[in-house]
């Protein structure tokens, strides 16, 4: 008499159960490496590929969109610490160190596509490639600097880094979808891909404004002190979202703005961290072991695919220590360990939010393979090297964390 596996285990019928489970694997194994010194974010990567595509398979694509709104959620939270912690007073203030990053971020993708354009692949998709490598991965950046407890003056600048390096993505990325899809049969001209690009961006900033408003009289008028604020924030953060979802507005530049505005335009005393830090090393894991559950190993196994992925992720990383050079207020060693840990990749996912589980449009086979392989690379290897690269800037303070 046959048997399947869903009689044998009828907790695999339920996408939330194994959601669950596979969150709760990738915590036990996170904690299993934290205590040997090694980022604990690989739980959730070995945790995704044990589940994922790669392995078991009970995690692929389509369960993951029923869970749409919840990485959403996940992914504000993680976001407006983004945003958060750009001091745009310090940036302006700097200058050269301000122009650096800035640098820095445009190098990385000008750098990326002329590699990518060197090895044939279409200009066109060469372009969207491109500017999504200008950002670093706010979830990798975020999780390991916390796990190290890092902070000094280069964990202070890279964070800045990656913030401005996921708005410049941003602002980019409009128009060259829009000449990108200009290339397809029977889609609007540049002109209204532009236009229409752009008023997502207005209403995403017009929502931020809103919302802000809306948590500084809801805390106002009840004279709430710093430790209440917190659930306050979170509906704020909530409602952001909820109102750019249905609006199709950029909710990323939204979610970074409330963060900017918490950050710099608020004078009172904050104690966000403490409060919001369980949710967000939840975002964090839950976030990784996604994008690792969706990693096709087998693209990998390209051999001209992989050494041009890892051509383009080395470039980076050397068009970042380039543009660095230049300043004079951190030392060699700092530099070094900056670029090494702003190493990772961005999804298009995380640049878009409420659509991380599409895929580009109108892209290239070669370029969709070379784009896998690049975000495959990246679960694998970005978190070691961005870990690296903190201990290298000598800023992690890992014996702290837990007081």
């Amino acid at each position: 008499m046959e048997t399947s596996i869903t009689d044998l285990a009828p907790w695999l019928l339920s996408p939330l159960a194994i959601i669950g489970a596979a969150l709760l694997l990738a915590q036990l194994i996170g904690l299993w490496l934290s205590a040997r010194g090694l980022p604990k974010l690989y739980g959730a990567v070995i945790s995704g590929l044990i589940v994922g595509v790669s392995g078991l398979g009970l995690v692929d694509a389509p369960l993951l969109g029923q869970f749409q709104e919840l990485f959403n959620a996940a992914t504000a939270l993680v976001l407006f610490e983004v945003g958060r912690k750009m001091d745009l007073q310090w940036l302006w203030r700097s200058r050269r160190e301000g122009v650096c990053l800035v640098l820095a971020c445009l190098l990385r993708g000008t750098l990326s596509f002329a590699c990518l354009a060197a090895f044939g692949i279409a200009a066109r998709d060469a372009a969207v490639i491109a500017v999504i490598l200008v950002a670093a991965s706010p979830v990798i950046f975020g999780s390991m600097a916390a796990d190290a407890n890092a902070s000094g003056v280069a964990s202070f600048a890279s964070a800045n880094m990656v913030g401005l390096g996921n708005v410049l993505a941003l602002l980019a990325l409009g128009p060259t979808l829009a000449w990108l899809k200009s290339g397809a049969a029977g889609t609007a001209g540049v002109g209204a891909e532009l236009q229409a690009q752009a008023l997502k961006l207005a209403l995403g900033a017009l929502i931020a404004l809103l919302c802000y408003a809306l948590y500084a009289a809801a805390t106002r008028l009840s004279k709430a002190p710093a430790r209440q604020r917190p659930p306050m924030l979170l509906a704020a953060l909530l409602m952001d979202l909820g109102l750019c979802s249905i609006s199709a507005s950029s909710a990323l530049l939204s979610l970074l703005l409330m963060g900017l505005l918490l950050r710099n335009a608020e004078k009172r005393d904050n104690v966000f961290q403490a409060q919001i830090k369980t949710g967000q090393d939840i975002g964090y894991a839950l976030l990784f072991m996604m994008s690792a559950s969706l990693v096709p190993i087998q693209q990998l196994m390209h051999p001209q695919t992989l050494a041009l992925a890892l051509l383009v992720l080395v470039v980076r990383v050397g068009g970042t220590r380039l543009a660095l050079a230049p300043s004079g207020a951190w030392s060699a060693q700092k530099k070094n360990g900056m670029a090494m840990s702003l190493c990772s990749v961005v999804s298009f996912g995380t640049l878009m939010v409420d659509n991380s589980l599409g895929m580009y449009p109108n892209m290239g086979g070669a370029a969709a393979q070379v784009m896998a392989a690049l975000l495959g690379l990246n679960a694998l290897i970005a978190p070691a090297v961005t870990w690296w690269g903190l201990k290298t800037a000598g800023e992690t303070h890992e014996d702290d964390s837990d007081e």
